[in-house]
This record gives C-alpha cells, sequence and structure tokens, in this order.
C-alpha cells in the first residue's frame, strides 16, 4: 500500500517523531544520530509501499493502494495522519479518473 506522510524538516518521515510533544514543546526524532529536535512537517506526499507476492525473498513489487488517512498500524506507520491536508490529498489520489 502506499502512504500519505509528512516529511519534517530533517527529511525524516512524521512517523520518526514522538508521538507526543516533549515537556518543552518539541517532537524528538526516534532516529538514531538524528539532530533534529523539532519536528516542522511538510506538505502531505505519497510514498509506495512494497510486497512480494512470489515469497519473502522474491521480486518487490510497489503497491499503490492508499492507505486511508487515520488508520491504525497501516504498513508499520502506526497511525496514519488524519489532518485535513492528509484527508485532501488522499480524495484527490483515489477520485476517479476524471473527477476533481
Amino acid at each position: 500500500m502506499a502512504v500519505i506522510v509528512h516529511r519534517c524538516t530533517c527529511a525524516h518521515l512524521d512517523n520518526a517523531h514522538a508521538p507526543a510533544p516533549d515537556k518543552d514543546g518539541n517532537r524528538r526524532c526516534h532516529m538514531a544520530g538524528c539532530r533534529c529536535l523539532d519536528s516542522q512537517p511538510g506538505a502531505p506526499e505519497v510514498i509506495p509501499t512494497w510486497s512480494s507476492p512470489v515469497a519473502a525473498t522474491g521480486p518487490t513489487l510497489p503497491n499503490l493502494d492508499i492507505v486511508p488517512p487515520g488508520t491504525v498500524d497501516g504498513p508499520g506507520i502506526r497511525r496514519a495522519c488524519d489532518c485535513e491536508d492528509c484527508q485532501a490529498l488522499y480524495r484527490t489520489e483515489t477520485a476517479p479518473a476524471g473527477v476533481a
């Protein structure tokens, strides 16, 4: 499945940051060695996920079905963001051809 995510100014995905702010209001990055102290999420974007329909060691293929905003523990994302921007991007990406 594809997932709608935000990236921090450090380029990590939003789920790499603590789910709740520390006492100083910052959301610390979970990535080892990251010096990012605060997440400043950018606009949402769709990123693909991959699967192997044959076997764990078989070829990987993109799975382009998009995880709906707010989904809990989609493909290892904990909880997909459900902000209005993510919902709008989801509607745009999943609209039938020719429908705006």
